[in-house]
């Protein structure tokens, strides 16, 4: 008797024990920014979600409610992380080269802390379609290079290309596709142009828009508009936007702009839109919803009035920049931008911080505060 009352009383403790150890893990083990970061064998980040956001998320397709946005910690007035690469390559031999290895642990670490792709076009848009909870990164490559998009011989896709990379993770259920590509198309080296492989370029843009990515232009010839005349930008950012718009087909659009090294020219209207003709051929017209740049800092909201769609910043990665603004932006949450799961909607606490702006009077959506 003696002795079943002590295994009794051992299996009692054994189960208060792991209903401590349930508790504990609910309570801090999913807490925002907190604990290792895991990496599967493939390099992604295995993201946790937290009893707040699975709460909030059983409420998906309900009308969004002050109530429901408090409960999530939605603050879409928040900032954005929109971030740049130049080259991918297994061999960095400058600040600008970024390793297949590094990017897959630049994303990893993305996905470990809450953010979700988007391309410049939802951003400028407003149409952050994320889950509840989530922060918007948007991903962005200049200079169509060949590490950023390489097909081998066999016809398969470089698993150690951008592309490769970012597929394997969507493959595994880690990411989804969305990148912005800043492609050139009259380059030295010849490379350059539209990721190399010229027999493929065409292939390459239309896997892109096919697969969910967004194409932009980069300029024809990297040319600095910072000292170019108004003539040369016109000329430079129409030829670009046909050439690209016709390659792709399927009456795509492209509405993105980045300009080579960062550098924005006097007149700021040339970018949005203008007419351009050549010596050969009919005038042409030309439309940019959306310029980036290279600030390294973040990106106020859409809905903000502190957003400008043609200039927008981004933060190079490059050695530990994102890591940095990752941890800034943490570190700083009430500045941070926090989806509140519903697109037809702006979440936000009713005082914002007031650096982030006030919403904008033109949203044609409701505005949610609490």
């Amino acid at each position: 008797m003696r002795r079943k009352r002590v295994r009794r009383f051992f299996l009692l403790c054994l189960l208060a024990g792991a209903f401590v150890g349930l508790i504990c893990g609910l309570a801090f083990g999913g807490a925002s920014g907190g604990g290792t970061l895991k990496v599967a064998a493939n390099g992604a980040a295995s993201a946790r979600a937290t009893p707040t956001t699975q709460a909030a998320n059983s409420l998906a397709g309900q009308p969004m409610t002050p109530e429901r946005a408090k409960l999530i910690g939605a603050n879409e007035m928040g900032l954005v992380l929109v971030v740049v690469y130049n080259k991918i390559s297994p061999t960095a031999t400058d600040a600008s080269t970024r390793t297949p290895s590094q990017l897959r642990d630049d994303l990893a670490l993305l996905d470990s802390q809450g953010f979700y792709p988007i391309n410049v076009d939802d951003l400028v848009t407003g149409d952050i379609d994320i889950p509840a909870g989530k922060s918007p990164v948007a991903v962005t490559f200049d200079g169509s290079s060949p590490g950023q998009y390489r097909i081998l011989d066999d016809g398969s896709l470089d698993p150690n290309c951008a592309v490769g990379v970012m597929q394997s993770l969507i493959d595994a259920g880690y990411w989804h596709p969305k990148a912005t590509f800043f492609c050139l198309l009259n380059v030295v080296p010849l490379e350059n142009e539209i990721f190399g492989q010229s027999e493929r370029q065409k292939e390459k843009l239309r896997n892109l828009a096919d697969w969910g990515y967004e194409v932009g232009s980069n300029t024809m010839t990297d040319l600095d508009l910072s000292g170019a005349s108004q003539d040369s930008i016109r000329g430079e950012l129409a030829e670009s936007q046909i050439k690209l718009d016709d390659l792709i087909g399927s009456k795509y659009a492209v509405s993105s702009l980045a300009v080579p090294y960062g550098h924005f020219p006097q007149s700021m209207g040339l970018l949005a839109s203008g007419t351009w003709q050549s010596s050969t051929s009919q005038p042409h017209t030309y439309e940019y919803t959306a310029v980036v740049g290279l600030d390294n800092t973040s990106c106020p909201s859409p809905f903000s009035t502190n957003f400008q769609p043609m200039h927008i910043p981004r933060i190079v990665c490059a050695g530990d920049n994102l890591s940095v603004a990752i941890d800034y932006l943490k570190s700083h949450r009430t500045l941070m931008y926090i989806s509140d799961g519903d697109s037809t909607t702006v979440s936000a606490p009713a005082n914002v911080d007031p650096s982030l702006g006030q919403p904008r009077s033109d949203l044609g959506r409701p505005v949610v505060r609490y």
